[in-house]
């Protein structure tokens, strides 16, 4: 497997809306510090810190500008000319009924989409993706994924497109 280290993607304007109140908070998306890594004992799914040991360079956060509050992390991978989205997950505050906000997986994979066209092969402008199986019709019917064999997924240059100008485009 190949890993990349990629630019990191800084948008003053990049925000989430609160779910009381409809709220804007400014965020960027930042490569990962060891200070940062999310852990299970906070309350997180994945072992972050096991990703990070192994590639910190493909780890990427959406966090508050001047904070070091992490709303969700990305894992960028590329092998043989593709850009996967190995792993995301959204900070145990943003899931559910009760989630504090919105808009936090739109900006993770608007930024995938944004990475991928950075891409010199014929994948360019794709990210791919195995889905959980629950996610699959929200994936196709909220990020315009496209499903393959099983739960294999991808979004193509245009849907890519839509969801950078609707997350990460200055308003």
């Amino acid at each position: 497997m190949k890993f990349v280290v990629y630019l990191v993607y800084k948008n003053d304007n990049l925000k989430i809306i609160s779910s009381v109140g409809n709220l804007t908070i400014k965020c960027i998306i930042v490569s990962i510090s060891k200070e940062l890594v999310p852990t299970k004992e906070d309350g997180w799914s994945f072992n972050w810190l096991n990703v990070y040991q192994e590639n910190p360079n493909s780890i990427f956060t959406l966090k508050e500008k001047n904070s070091t509050k992490i709303h969700g992390v990305i894992q960028l991978v590329e092998d043989d000319g593709m850009l996967i989205m190995e792993l995301i997950e959204l900070a145990p505050f943003n899931i559910g009924s009760k989630k504090e906000n919105k808009n936090v997986a739109g900006c993770l994979i608007a930024f995938g989409c944004k990475e991928s066209l950075k891409l010199e092969s014929p994948y360019k402008g794709y990210l791919t993706f195995v889905s959980k199986s629950a996610l699959v019709e929200l994936y196709k019917s909220k990020y315009y994924a496209t499903q393959t064999i099983g739960t294999r997924m991808y979004i193509n240059p245009l849907s890519g497109e839509k969801l950078i100008n609707r997350y990460l485009k200055d308003e």
